[in-house]
This record gives structure tokens, C-alpha cells and sequence, in this order.
């Protein structure tokens, strides 16, 4: 059977703790780490069940806004509706990056992660999507926000956010979002570290401490 170096533990009973104790020492079988990873695999477990079925229920009411949006008369003729297909947009992006169950978590980390079944190439694509799409639907949250206080407190008119803002509510969102995805792609920041995620600066799994980069 495959063998890895000893990995950390998560839970906390005495039974994880003697047995991480051991580990830490010798290179124990690949069954061991399923075993003593047993209770933090069936929190995971639940805990993505739980986020994915919600990620799944946010993807379709954000596709029903979209939908509303390009069914109304006004379509994507104002402002508003604009900036709302767009946080739409990025929340969907967002969504769909929590709503595979992890599957697209690395392989190797499967004794921890429940579902885990990717590689490096998926855990890149969560983690970019995951960031990409959580930046674009938070800053158009805020240029909804800006856009109301301009019409509401200082009585703009369309014509004049259209011109002078609208180009800033819109460009700030996207660009921003993709120039923290792409540097964290370039820099090698998307790393799952045997969590639902993938947006971590290291690879540095459990079954990776007391190992030297090489070995």
C-alpha cells in the first residue's frame, strides 16, 4: 500500500492525539491516515453537503435574476439593471466554484477531504473562480450602493451617472477581481491544505509536515 509522512490532526479526542503522536514519527500506511482522520472527513463531509446545496440554491435564484432582468421591458437599457446583471454574474461565478461537492479538490488529500477527487489543474479553477467570483459580486454590491446614494442623496440623473460613473461601477468590479485571480495564479496561491478550498499561498497538506520540499 501507498505511504505517506505523518499528517496533522483536527480533531481533538485523546484516541487522534496518540495517534498523531506516532505518526509524526514513521511513515504509516495510506489506511491509517483515512482512519485517524475518520471524524474531521464526516464533519467535511457534512459541512460541504450543506455548502454546496446552498452554492446550488444561489445559482439559481441568481440565473432566475438575470433572467427577470433580460424578460423586463427595460432589459439592459438602465443603469441599475446593468450593475445588477453584473453582481448576478459574479455571484454565479462564485457559486459554482462550492457547487461540485469538492470533487475538484486535489486527489491526494482525499483521507481528509470528503469527496475529493481533481488535481492541481481543478484546485487552480475552484480557487480562481472562488476569488474571482467573490471580489466581482462584492464590488458590485458596493457600486449598487454608490449608484443609489447618487440618485437618492445627490439627485443625479441618469444621463450624468451613465457618463461620469457608470464606466467605474462596472470597471472596477471586473478588473480588480481578475487581477487578484490572475496573480494568484501566477504566484501559485491556489493550494488546498485538506480544506473545502483551494486558495491557500502554500501546498502544505497534512500528510506533507515533517517533510522537506523535494522529498
Amino acid at each position: 500500500s501507498r505511504s505517506l509522512k505523518t499528517p496533522s490532526c483536527h480533531t481533538c479526542s485523546l484516541k487522534n492525539i496518540m495517534n498523531l503522536s506516532r505518526m509524526l514519527t514513521e511513515i504509516i500506511p495510506i489506511e491509517d491516515l483515512f482512519a485517524v482522520n475518520t471524524e474531521t472527513r464526516d464533519f467535511i463531509q457534512t459541512r460541504t453537503i450543506i455548502s454546496s446545496s446552498s452554492a446550488i440554491i444561489s445559482t439559481i435564484s441568481s440565473s432566475t435574476l438575470i433572467w427577470m432582468i433580460l424578460r423586463s421591458p427595460q432589459r439592459l437599457t438602465t443603469t441599475r439593471h446593468r450593475i445588477l446583471f453584473g453582481m448576478a454574474v459574479g455571484d454565479i461565478i462564485f457559486s459554482l466554484s462550492f457547487a461540485v461537492y469538492n470533487a475538484m479538490m486535489p486527489s491526494d488529500v482525499n483521507y481528509l477531504v470528503w469527496n475529493a477527487q481533481g488535481n492541481q489543474t481543478t484546485c487552480n479553477v475552484t480557487g480562481f473562480t472562488s476569488i474571482v467570483g467573490a471580489l466581482m459580486s462584492s464590488l458590485y454590491n458596493c457600486s449598487l450602493n454608490i449608484y443609489s446614494l447618487a440618485i437618492v442623496k445627490y439627485n443625479k440623473r441618469d444621463s450624468y451617472i451613465q457618463k461620469k460613473m457608470e464606466p467605474f461601477l462596472h470597471g472596477v468590479p471586473i478588473v480588480m477581481s481578475l487581477v487578484f485571480g490572475f496573480a494568484l495564479l501566477a504566484t501559485q496561491g491556489y493550494n488546498n491544505t485538506g480544506g473545502t478550498n483551494c486558495v491557500s499561498p502554500t501546498y502544505h497538506p497534512p500528510h506533507c509536515i515533517g517533510i522537506e520540499d523535494g522529498q
